[in-house]
C-alpha cells in the first residue's frame, strides 16, 4: 500500500513539474514535433513505395528495405521516448534537477533527430 501511495506522490508531481515555463514550452514542441511526423507520414503514404530504405546501419541493398507502414515506427519510438523520458523527469525532479531538465531535453532532440530522418527518407525516395 505504501508503494502505490508512493507513487501517485510522485506522479503528483507531474504537474507541478510542468508548470515551470521551460519544461512546458519543450513539453509543447515536441508533442508538435510527434505530430507532425504522424501528419508527414499520412500525407505522403500514398505516394511511398512499398519498400523504403529504414534500416541505414545494414550492408547496402535489399537488407536495408522496409515496407512503407515501417515508417510509423519512427513516430511510435519518439511518442514511447517522450512518455519514458518525461515520466522519468517527473520522478527525478526533487532528488537531481539537472537529470530532470536533460530528460526532457533529450526527447524532443530524439523526437527532432527523428523527423529529419522521416524526412529525409520520404525526399530520398520521391
Amino acid at each position: 500500500m505504501a508503494l502505490i501511495k508512493n507513487i501517485f506522490l510522485k506522479l503528483s508531481l507531474f504537474g507541478n513539474f510542468w508548470q515551470e515555463e521551460i519544461n512546458g514550452t519543450i513539453f509543447k514542441w515536441n508533442a508538435l514535433v510527434i505530430i507532425f511526423q504522424l501528419i508527414f507520414i499520412f500525407l505522403k503514404f500514398d505516394s511511398l513505395p512499398k519498400q523504403v530504405p529504414l534500416y541505414f546501419s545494414l550492408a547496402w541493398g535489399a537488407q536495408r528495405l522496409a515496407s512503407a507502414s515501417s515508417l510509423f515506427l519512427l513516430p511510435s519510438f519518439s511518442i514511447i521516448f517522450f512518455l519514458i523520458n518525461n515520466l522519468l523527469a517527473t520522478f527525478t525532479l526533487r532528488s537531481i534537477q539537472i537529470i530532470s531538465r536533460l530528460l526532457v531535453i533529450f526527447s524532443f532532440v530524439y523526437s527532432v533527430l527523428s523527423l529529419i530522418t522521416l524526412v529525409h527518407i520520404v525526399y530520398l525516395i520521391s
